[in-house]
């Protein structure tokens, strides 16, 4: 029987992966252990390897298709025998879990359906009390979504008229659909074929601000701004539609208006990777939901480059390269201990303290032609547990796949505090932003040679015992969410990092 091509677990908050490319074609053969599919999340590329010998049967989904994670990527067998003759086991396995599902969403007076027929369905337009379900207990399936839609295709998505020959595309639905969206009335009269996924979130982010309905050549993704108590939502329906325009009576003339990313002559339009649209999300989704402060402290480095040119052969002997990232790490870990609150995350319902210390390392990754880059932050895990060599160790491991592209998602997640070395660029000063749901990010600048004045009696009136003498400096940036810290507790968590380096014994 054939078998099934499943996607590995992506971790928490991972919901769907982009096809990359397939490295097979329907009809080859393939080993097990071969790689014979490349997708994408946000932020990781991850290869997907056969589970079987045998001939790739079928793919259900194509190069540059989003896909759930609990998909069937498409199925391997013996040639010429059918897709469909999956094995019957894993299916009878869960079928109590899905009758229980099933039951549970009867009880609660909702349609009954498989999470992955929810997806298909609001990415169809599909009205989920219009289908039969084959599934068990009448519960409905994928399967049955597509074949529902199928053989009436004139049957639009919600809010779509059907005399339209051509659709959006499924992203645009999908965004649509999560954002409640109409995407007739965003066209503009404009085919909807030509709508993009940035149309549409700029669309929301106009909706949220509490301006006209329509697309801004400039966006912010709708979760970056907080939601106004009593907000009137744009229902999907077109029906619908006049009623919110009644709300603001400018927007008519508005949404007539040619599409805003007509480009002039000398510009371009680059399309947005996953990964910029998601850093675009994150940073915004956090500047706008926390109150952030940035807090700015010098430090002398002489005691930290002193002990890295003692001690670096003998860690490179151990083959590891002590960088200075390092004794940032180490200095954060002993400013978590000492203000536990800046280990912590904001919840309604109190501050969450995190007594384990998970450091993130933001990353810069190389840029493209037009210096469009990418970021990414792998985790330093359990860092309180370990000692120079071991934190030494652990930042060039990640550093070095996260430039081969070899990060899984687990060395992505539970992150409780982060550092941003933006020295390394050359960079003085920055004002980082927080990466939700942590209350601290601390930020690096470069090392350089400063003048310090070095007083041996009173410390702010003149006297003869003043000098002024030339040392290595750098000015950390902390950055954290003002609800929970302070700034007395913002500088008291910067004090013990200040003392913890300039203290540092070669």
């Amino acid at each position: 029987m054939a078998t099934e091509i499943r996607l590995p677990d992506a971790g928490a908050g991972i919901e769907d992966v982009t096809v990359s490319r397939w490295r097979v074609a329907v009809g080859d053969s393939v080993k097990a252990g071969d790689v014979i599919l490349e997708v994408a999340t946000d932020k990781v590329d991850t290869e997907i390897v056969a589970p079987a010998d045998g001939v790739l049967l079928k793919v259900n989904f194509q190069g540059g298709e989003l896909a759930p994670i609990s998909a069937v990527m498409g199925y391997i067998g013996q040639a010429g025998e059918r897709a469909n003759d999956a094995p019957a086991a894993p299916a009878a396995a869960t079928a109590p879990a899905s009758e229980s599902a099933a039951t549970a969403a009867a009880l609660a007076g909702e349609v009954k359906a498989t999470p992955v027929a929810r997806r298909v369905a609001a990415d169809k337009g599909v009205d989920l009390a219009s289908v039969s379900g084959t599934g068990p207990g009448g519960q409905v399936t994928k399967q049955d979504v597509l074949d529902h839609r199928s053989p009436a295709s004139a049957a639009s998505p919600a809010g779509l008229p059907g005399d339209l020959a051509d659709q959006p595309s499924l992203v645009v639905r999908r965004a649509a659909a999560d954002n409640n969206i109409n995407l007739t009335e965003i066209a503009a009269g404009q085919p909807l074929s030509t709508l993009s996924k940035y149309d549409v979130l700029s669309a929301a982010a106009s909706r949220a601000a509490g301006k006209p309905v329509r697309v801004e050549p400039a966006f912010l993704p709708p979760s970056a701004v907080p939601a106004q108590p009593g907000q009137p939502a744009l229902p999907a329906a077109p029906a619908a539609a006049p009623a919110v325009q009644s709300a603001s009576a400018a927007p008519k003339p508005a949404a007539a208006a040619p599409a805003p990313l007509q480009l002039k002559p000398g510009e371009e339009l680059v399309k947005l990777s996953r990964m910029r649209v998601a850093v675009a999300r994150n940073t915004a989704q956090s500047f706008f939901s926390a109150p952030q402060v940035t807090t700015m402290w010098d430090v002398d480095m002489t005691a930290i480059l002193q002990h890295r040119a003692t001690h670096k052969k003998e860690f490179a002997a151990a083959g590891v390269n002590l960088t200075i990232t390092a004794y940032f790490v180490e200095s954060i870990v002993a400013g978590l201990r000492a203000v536990p609150a800046a280990n912590a995350t904001w919840t309604d319902d109190g501050v969450m303290i995190k007594r384990y210390f998970n450091v993130g390392m933001a990353t810069a990754l190389p840029m493209d032609q037009y210096g469009i880059g990418g970021l990414i932050v792998p985790v330093i895990k359990n860092a309180g547990e370990l000692n120079l060599m071991g934190i030494a160790r652990a930042v060039n491991e990640l550093a070095e796949r996260a430039r081969k592209g070899d990060l899984k998602q687990d060395d992505l997640a539970d992150g409780t505090f982060t550092l941003s070395n933006y020295g390394t660029s050359g960079s003085r000063f920055q004002t980082p932003i927080v990466v939700q749901p942590q209350v601290g990010i601390l930020g690096v600048g470069a090392v350089e040679k400063r003048a310090v004045v070095v007083s041996n009696g009173h410390p702010l009136e003149p006297n003869m015992g003043d000098s002024l003498t030339f040392k290595p400096m750098t000015t950390l940036g902390f950055s954290y969410d003002h609800r929970v810290l302070d700034g007395a507790t913002a500088d008291a968590f910067c004090a013990v990092v200040k003392k913890h380096l300039e203290g540092y014994a070669a």
